[in-house]
């Protein structure tokens, strides 16, 4: 009883971003932030006098409320989910469900530290933290037990042409 109540149990892994898409973010909520703000001032200072002062500053100000909550969503609800049968993968408001009974193999770049998990002859790469990969194949194993999980290693070749 106590196995199946773990097993539904959801487990949660937080998304690896990267500095540079990191960054990215920061700038978009500073140009939205930028854009809310010139938008609002044009408003209280200059007034609107025409349907066409109707049109642009509001819906300035609406869009830049959406992306901003629209980043904000991303950048704190960007993870995967392992529960009982399914395995998410939830990017702020986009969730993507897969059945874990489906999942064949699961491999480790030792490189990058990304995983891939193949589901047949189709494979998603999930940027999970480095520190979680371990404890993310053990949840999906733990659901499936027929899931292989293998490694990369570089070679000294593989190396080679990195230098160059």
């Amino acid at each position: 009883m106590k196995n199946n109540k773990q097993l539904n149990e959801a487990k949660y892994f937080k998304y690896n971003f990267t500095r540079t898409m990191f960054l990215l973010a920061i700038v978009a909520l500073l140009l939205c932030f930028v854009g809310m703000i010139i938008s609002i001032y044009r408003v209280f200072h200059e007034g609107i006098h025409s349907f066409l002062d109707v049109l642009q500053s509001p819906l300035l100000i609406l869009i830049c409320i959406f992306g901003i909550f629209f980043i904000l969503a991303f950048l704190i609800k960007s993870q995967y989910i392992v529960d009982g049968k399914h395995y998410t993968a939830q990017f702020g408001f986009i969730k993507s469900r897969f059945l874990i009974k489906d999942v064949t193999a699961i491999e480790l770049n030792s490189d990058t530290q990304k995983l891939t998990v193949f589901v047949g002859e189709q494979y998603m790469i999930l940027s999970i933290l480095p520190t979680q990969n371990d404890a993310f194949v053990q949840a999906m194993r733990d659901v499936n037990k027929n899931i292989d999980f293998s490694f990369t290693l570089a070679t000294a070749e593989d190396e080679q042409n990195k230098k160059k």
